[in-house]
């Protein structure tokens, strides 16, 4: 259920930034932004957005997934990030109490297909204790959360650890987790991300549809991103894309995400 109009709705990993209608007016606006020539005229209104296509068509969207996906055919092909644009705002989100999750390599460890199975791997916030795996990596070095520290998920090798990533992104899990780190393996997919950043608050809106709208081009398969910018004077956007997928979207405080 979205907390800010009541309504439920499909998972979307960018609801807690839009749960206010000035939010996703200002979506609406980046979105015509990338439209150019004849496209849909997007109204933002409580829940979500009403599509009208040229033809008269209409589709109702209730996340930015949905959204983008529905104006798709429409827009540009995505390009950078252009930051001359300042559509508005986007909705401070409260704390996130999700726990952070590191995927890591460690050949001959048996993968297990569900992150549940993984050995001390608990559905609950709380402390891993990984056999033969005794390192345990502060919260404090990553996130808000100083009392806290993040789980650690061991995979035989990197096809293994692109799936674990994978399953961490989807709606059963990004609930209450988000991936926090990831080690051991070379491949492009898993590089250190690219910064992609909005200077101002007013851009926020348009960094977002910006990156779902390349995200649903594939432009993230195996170039991961992190956004970032100010969503207030206290709060900063924190989201990392890679594999296709969003794995962490949240708000930090800005003395935090100043030493990510």
């Amino acid at each position: 259920m979205c907390g800010g109009c009541g309504e439920r709705a499909a998972h979307d990993w960018a609801r807690p930034f839009l749960a206010g209608l000035p939010a996703r007016m200002a979506v609406a606006a980046a979105l015509a932004r990338l439209a150019p020539g004849p496209a849909p005229r997007v109204t933002a209104r409580a829940g979500g957005w009403l599509v009208s296509a040229p033809t008269g068509r209409q589709t109702a969207c209730t996340g930015l997934v949905e959204l983008v996906a529905a104006s798709r055919p429409w827009l540009r092909a995505p390009g950078p990030f252009d930051p001359g644009h300042a559509s508005g705002r986007l909705m401070v989100p409260p704390p996130d109490n999700r726990r952070g999750v590191f995927v890591r390599v460690a050949a001959g460890f048996p993968e297990q297909t569900r992150l549940s199975e993984q050995p001390g791997f608990s559905e609950q916030p709380g402390f891993s204790e990984q056999p033969g795996f005794p390192e345990q990596t502060r919260f404090s070095e990553h996130a808000e959360l100083p009392e806290r520290v993040a789980q650690v998920v061991l995979v035989p090798d990197a096809a293994a650890a692109r799936r674990a990533v994978v399953m961490l992104a989807g709606p059963r899990w990004s609930a209450r987790t988000f991936l926090a780190g990831l080690s051991g393996v070379g491949q492009p997919w898993a590089a250190e991300p690219a910064e992609v950043g909005a200077g101002t608050e007013e851009q926020a809106a348009d960094l977002l549809v910006w990156a779902e709208h390349a995200r649903q081009s594939g432009a993230f398969d195996d170039n991961p991103v992190v956004l970032r910018g100010p969503l207030s004077q206290c709060r900063r956007l924190d989201v990392e894309l890679r594999t296709g997928q969003v794995v962490r979207a949240r708000a930090l405080p800005a003395a935090a995400a100043a030493h990510r």
